[in-house]
C-alpha cells in the first residue's frame, strides 16, 4: 500500500524521526508500506485542503497512491475563538464529497499539533483539544463511506491539557517539536493504518 503525506516543517520532522530510531517513513517502510511525502508547494491549512484535494494537478502528485494523510502545520493549533473551531468544521465538512469520490483511496486527515505552553493560551488549547476529539468521533461517525480514518495527532503529542509535552519541545517560542516526536508519530500511524483496513 503506498501512502502519500501532504505536509509542511511540522510534516517533515513527523515523516524523519531520529537518526537512530526513524520516524513515519521508517515505521511504514518496516510494516509494509511505501510512502512519498514531499515538501507540499502550497498551503495548507484548513480551509485549503478542498481546493488541495479537488484539484487534478493534487492528483497527478498523488500517483497511484492507496492512502493520503493530510495536516495542516503547527499554527493552525491557535484556534481563537469558537466561531474559527466552527469554520474549521465546516472546511472539513466540505471534504466529504471528495472522499466519496475516491471511495478506492483512505483519507487520513491529521488533527493539528500542539503548540508549546508559552505561544499559545489555555483557551486555544482548549479548542485545539476539541477539534481533534471532533475529527476522531462526530466528524468520522457522520461519514457514511468506509474510507475515512482521521488520526487523533494533537492527542498523540500533547500533555492532556492541549499543550506540547515538554518532552517534545524543541524551543519555548517555537511550535516545530524535537525529532523524537517523529518516532511517537510513526509507531503510531503504521497501527492507525492497519487497523482502518483491517490488517
Amino acid at each position: 500500500m503506498k501512502v502519500f503525506f501532504v505536509h509542511h516543517s511540522t510534516g517533515e520532522i513527523y515523516w524523519n524521526g531520529t537518526a537512530a530510531k526513524g520516524g513515519m517513513e521508517h515505521y511504514l517502510t518496516k510494516h509494509g508500506y511505501t510512502g512519498e511525502a514531499p515538501w507540499w508547494d502550497g498551503e495548507t491549512d484548513p480551509e485549503d485542503f478542498y481546493t488541495l484535494l479537488g484539484d487534478e494537478n493534487s492528483w497527478t502528485t498523488f500517483g497511484d497512491a492507496d492512502i493520503i494523510i493530510f495536516k495542516s502545520c503547527f499554527p493552525s493549533s491557535a484556534i481563537s475563538s469558537d466561531e474559527m473551531l466552527d469554520q474549521y468544521k465546516d472546511y472539513y465538512n466540505q471534504l466529504y464529497s471528495i472522499y466519496e469520490s475516491h471511495p478506492d483511496i483512505l483519507f487520513v486527515p491529521m488533527s493539528t499539533p500542539p503548540l508549546p505552553k508559552e505561544i499559545t493560551n489555555a483557551d486555544e488549547a482548549t479548542r485545539a483539544i476539541a477539534f481533534d476529539q471532533w475529527l476522531t468521533t462526530d466528524y468520522l461517525n457522520d461519514f457514511s463511506g468506509a474510507n475515512l480514518a482521521p488520526f487523533e495527532l494533537h492527542h498523540l503529542l500533547d500533555n492532556k491539557v492541549g499543550y506540547l509535552k515538554k518532552e517534545y519541545v524543541t524551543d519555548l517560542n517555537d511550535g516545530h517539536p524535537k525529532n523524537k516526536a517523529g518516532v511517537k508519530v510513526g509507531k503510531a500511524i503504521w497501527k492507525h493504518l492497519n487497523e482502518a483496513l483491517g490488517i
